[in-house]
């Protein structure tokens, strides 16, 4: 029965399928003004949606004497022979579909203003972009999810793989214990792995259980980050005790080297000693603390914010655009100065020729 109801929802699945790129060729004539739907199917196309449609039809065959029409409960069957437990595990292949639902279902991909402006940085909309969208958005949801959903597959492979050579009714029990205990690199040795499937799957659930676990480590760290303005007042409080403890790390020098020279006048051996040792004890301290408050004011002085730079070169832009105009306004007033004495010193030259004109 179970068989039937797989066969099922796996015609259901290629008839969805093919609706899917039908539905993309139409889009693609749409777009590219096309009539004839043969000149948007190429060969590759053809070849990739019959490649698809072969992986999505891989299930096991209810075959026999039509067990869906004559069930027979007083039958008693083995679980899986070893060709449907091999078609049963290629089953997992159609778990490529699951990034061209998260792209079709993702806000990114619907709304326009984003693809919109995607378009214009020449960026595209595929699964890898809408992944980083979602895990820099929701790093926790999607690492526990992703979690989740390994440990699921991991654990019914095993249980497929293993269920003939365990011992007991409890082989699901200690295969959801294995998994856990091989994903987080612990591995007690209380269960193994018998056949070489279970064992590549044990394999292949440790490697993705290391790589998750640098995923977690990032993803804590990301969260315990300090941000923008809590890193300022942080530095900028840190900064203020090291002034502190720097001022107090110099009193205490000036303090014990009066104490040292005052016991040295009185000739007193043992407490100029002491004083001597406290002397270098405080030096020591301060150098200490000095380069400690040098260190965060490099650290304060690396830490250049962006947003102040851009400020910074809005003002500095904005002054010497304003330097400039000045810089016009007086050419032109010394220009109009000039045209102003060019006129009067014509003036006076011709008035000058007029009165030698009416003397000769």
């Amino acid at each position: 029965m179970v068989k039937c109801l797989i066969s099922l929802s796996t015609a259901g699945l290629l008839i969805l399928i093919l609706a899917f790129h039908i539905k993309e060729i139409q889009l693609f004539m749409l777009d590219n003004s096309l009539t004839d739907w043969r000149i948007a199917v190429s060969t590759p196309k053809l070849a990739l949606i019959a490649l698809e449609l072969l992986i999505c039809s891989l299930h096991p065959l209810p075959l026999g004497d039509f067990p869906c029409l004559d069930p027979k409960p007083e039958q008693t069957l083995p679980f899986l022979s070893g060709f449907d437990m091999s078609l049963s595990l290629l089953m997992f292949l159609r778990l490529y579909l699951v990034p061209r639902a998260v792209l079709l279902r993702s806000s990114v991909l619907g709304d326009a203003s984003y693809r919109s402006i995607g378009s214009l940085n020449k960026i595209h909309f595929q699964y890898p972009f809408v992944l980083r969208v979602m895990v820099n958005s929701q790093p926790g949801r999607v690492l526990l999810i992703f979690t989740m959903g390994l440990w699921f597959i991991a654990f019914w492979v095993l249980s497929v793989c293993e269920r003939q050579h365990m011992e007991g009714s409890d082989y699901l029990g200690s295969t959801f214990w294995l998994i856990p205990i091989t994903f987080l690199t612990i591995g007690y040795g209380d269960v193994v792995p018998v056949t070489m499937c279970g064992k590549l799957v044990c394999l292949l659930t440790g490697v993705m259980g290391v790589g998750c676990t640098a995923l977690l480590v990032a993803v804590a760290a990301d969260k315990l980050e300090f941000t923008r303005a809590e890193k300022h007042v942080h530095n900028f409080m840190m900064d203020i005790q090291c002034a502190k403890e720097m001022k107090c790390s110099a009193a205490n020098v000036l303090q014990e080297a009066w104490l040292l020279y005052k016991h040295t006048k009185r000739k007193d051996g043992r407490r100029m000693r002491k004083h001597h040792r406290r002397l270098l004890a405080a030096i020591h301290m301060f150098r200490h603390v000095r380069m400690k408050h040098r260190k965060i004011r490099d650290h304060v002085n690396a830490m250049v914010d962006i947003s102040k730079m851009q400020m910074i070169m809005c003002d500095l832009s904005s002054s010497l655009s304003n330097s400039h105009r000045e810089l016009e306004k007086r050419i032109e007033s010394l220009d109009r100065k000039l045209d102003k004495m060019t006129r009067l010193v014509s003036a006076f030259v011709e008035s000058k020729q007029r009165q030698e004109q009416t003397v000769l």
